[in-house]
């Protein structure tokens, strides 16, 4: 028998379909670091991006169903994705907060230590004050594990580009650091 990892995305849907709900587990580990990581870049906020990701799964899982091409699951569970975070804004302008509110920056395992909380909170300030392509370059990169010719796919430039850009992101996410962090040396 095909380990489920190995299979097509239609045939899990397939199968999903039919009865055998427990392949959807197959599609969230195929797609959770890219669903994550496009939210991450979005809403800055860890905790926001865990629950927002959570929900992509949760909402695709209920309404497998729905999906009218079988053959298009990654576009479409990125399509929910994109949805939840335009609701997270929506829901925040009503509740008052500013558009650029950081508010809670941690959303981490309780077990770690405060200072690995605390460098985890101050890199996510840091990486909220980059531009979005910036954002998205080592986001890919280092949350998504993508390669370069892959984010240069995903993000329409060339492999050139996105060596620069990667080079200008690193270095400017270090001068971010830096306003937070003045001990560290670049």
């Amino acid at each position: 028998m095909q380990h489920p990892s190995s299979l097509p995305d239609e045939e899990i849907v397939r199968r999903c379909l039919a009865g055998e709900s427990s392949l959807f587990e197959a599609l969230i580990k195929r797609y959770e670091r890219l669903v994550y990581g496009f939210v991450l870049r979005k809403v800055s906020d860890n905790g926001a991006a865990q629950d927002l990701a959570q929900e992509t799964f949760l909402i695709g899982f209920e309404n497998l169903a729905r999906l009218k091409d079988i053959t298009r699951v990654k576009s479409w569970l990125m399509g929910i994705a994109g949805n939840l975070v335009r609701d997270y804004y929506k829901r925040r302008k009503l509740a008052g907060m500013p558009e650029g509110f950081e508010g809670e920056l941690v959303g981490v395992d309780p077990l770690q230590s405060v200072e690995e909380q605390e460098r985890h909170e101050l890199l996510y300030k840091a990486m909220a004050k980059l531009s979005e392509r910036y954002r998205a370059v080592l986001i890919k990169r280092y949350l998504e594990g993508a390669e370069y010719p892959e984010i240069a796919a995903d993000l329409g430039l060339s492999i050139g580009a996105v060596e620069v850009c990667m080079h200008r992101a690193r270095k400017a996410l270090a001068a971010a650091l830096k306003e937070y962090m003045p001990e560290i040396d670049e």
